[in-house]
């Protein structure tokens, strides 16, 4: 074993967005026999490298749902899978139109409209701790426009899941894009191909590690193809339905020791 993926809310991080003492041992025993433990996360680079400071995790991390590859310590991207700002703004205006808030991820940044943030995001905890990374702005389709950035991942957010359901279809439409989800009130848009799994399967490639030595760790849909390039997969036991189901060894849960066992699960297919 040479590279594990790790997802991180409801992975690595417990429900109160913490890094379990266990979990942190476990990491420092992994990399300390070798093996690089690299975050893999729907989050920003800046947000999850603020979760995983003082772990032990690879100088690597996978974010924005696999769209980018960055270097911890100097914050210089490896590589990325962005939708261009057109294309973007394309979703972004679609998604609207059918009553979702859309939110854009740019490289280091949040994009989102002032009204969705104060409905939406303004009491959650975890969130409004990051408001240091949030661009708030009126007529977010044309902002991006505007500036002429690409985008990372746009994540559409509503309780309707009848609502999510055909936006998503009606997205579908447009060439160039992927689906996925971190929850059940969201489905996430990327460049086509882009995800955990392509992202997992370039950083195995750029550091010479074959797919029977890398391994993944996730809960959510968004973690699937991540699972299905690992060579062993493993699912937390709060993990969805369909996460377990792929699964080689399903670990104990996020408030628990979930990641400790699933590390030593790892650990010993070296033995």
């Amino acid at each position: 074993m040479k590279l594990i993926a790790v997802d991180l809310d409801g992975t690595l991080l417990n429900h109160s967005k913490e890094v379990l003492e266990s979990s942190r041992q476990a990491i420092a025993a992994a990399a300390a026999a070798g093996v690089q433990v690299v975050v893999a996360s729907g989050r920003s680079f800046p947000e999850a490298q603020r979760f995983v400071a003082g772990t032990a995790c690879s100088e690597h991390v996978i974010c924005a749902g696999g769209a980018a590859i960055v270097n911890r310590t100097s914050g210089v991207s490896r590589h990325t899978w962005y939708l261009d700002c057109q294309t973007a703004a394309r979703v972004l205006r679609q998604g609207t139109a059918c009553g979702m808030a859309a939110f854009a991820y740019t490289a280091n940044q949040i994009w989102m409209e002032e009204a969705d943030y104060n409905a939406i995001f303004s009491n959650m905890p975890g969130f409004r701790a990051q408001r240091d990374i949030l661009h708030l702005c009126d007529g977010l389709p044309e902002a991006i426009a505007a500036h002429g950035m690409d985008v990372a991942k746009i994540m559409c957010w509503s309780l309707d899941q009848d609502r999510q359901r055909q936006t998503r279809a009606r997205l579908s439409a447009i060439p160039g894009l992927s689906f996925t989800s971190s929850g059940p009130d969201n489905f996430e848009v990327l460049a086509a191909g882009a995800g955990k799994g392509m992202a997992l399967r370039w950083l195995a490639q750029a550091l010479g590690i074959p797919r029977e030595e890398t391994a993944a760790i996730g809960d959510a849909e968004n973690d699937l193809d991540m699972l299905a390039e690992a060579g062993y997969a493993v699912a937390m036991g709060n993990a969805a339905a369909c996460v377990k189901a792929q699964a080689d060894f399903v670990t104990g849960d996020c408030e628990s020791d979930g990641i400790a066992r699933a590390l030593t699960w790892l650990m010993e297919r070296n033995m």
